[in-house]
């Protein structure tokens, strides 16, 4: 007997979709999956941010195993979505070992864009490795009309957003079998939307810093005074 999903909520209005990120981030659930749940959370702020994301909307968080890590759906149907860790300690290994990569030790090796090289083969060997389980998500969910896959990589200050989109699309293009419906990657504040489709764009996430906290140029510039004479 298939157990219940660890969360399950239908959300109608912006409102209603604040309290159940708010709801998932304090479900009681193991760490992985509150590590799945803040990924998610990020994501879809993006896209509601960016209008591409429709509401209303059914969000279902599976257990380990039973199928992807959520499911989603709206009025085109059931859509999986799939959060998967880029960067992680066995793919750096792998890539040292592939690409005989070495730490940046000097400014000019950035003119090379070694770091979007690094995370975009990184990139497309997590794919190519979530290729292999997606067979499982839809014996588990067999409704699913399609599934969705976001990585998330740890955020790299240096990379240069526009180069690491281009060598993300050359890498994900090499892999023979495309099995999810998009790709993305959350990237810090960045949201490599829809990698391997036409409608590839970069996001970025919205300045949420108050005027008032911002730094003010005329106050910069202008010389201070003084007061005693």
């Amino acid at each position: 007997m298939k157990r219940p999903p660890l969360f399950y909520r239908t959300v109608y209005d912006e409102a209603a979709l604040d309290d159940c990120f708010h709801d998932l981030i304090h479900a009681q659930m193991p760490d992985q999956d509150k590590i799945e749940v803040g990924c998610l959370i990020q994501y879809f702020m993006l896209l509601k941010t960016n209008g591409l994301m429709e509401l209303p909307i059914d969000i279902t968080k599976h257990r380990q195993g039973e199928g992807p890590d959520f499911t989603i759906c709206d009025g085109t149907g059931l859509v999986g979505a799939e959060m998967t860790k880029v960067t992680t300690a066995d793919y750096q290994v792998w890539l040292k070992r592939r690409l005989n990569y070495r730490p940046i030790r000097d400014l000019s090796a950035y003119m090379e864009y070694r770091p979007e090289q690094r995370v975009a083969a990184l990139a497309g060997l997590r794919v190519l490795r979530k290729n292999y389980k997606i067979e499982n998500y839809y014996a588990s969910v067999p409704e699913m009309s399609a599934c969705d896959l976001v990585l998330e990589e740890d955020g790299d200050c240096s990379m240069n957003t526009s180069v690491l989109m281009e060598k993300l699309q050359h890498e994900i293009s090499k892999l023979r079998v495309q099995r999810y419906r998009q790709i993305s990657m959350l990237s810090g504040s960045v949201l490599y939307y829809a990698i391997n489709t036409p409608a590839a764009e970069i996001i970025y996430a919205p300045e949420i810093r108050p005027d008032w906290l911002k730094p003010q140029r005329n106050m910069l510039l202008t010389p201070p005074t003084t007061a005693w004479h």
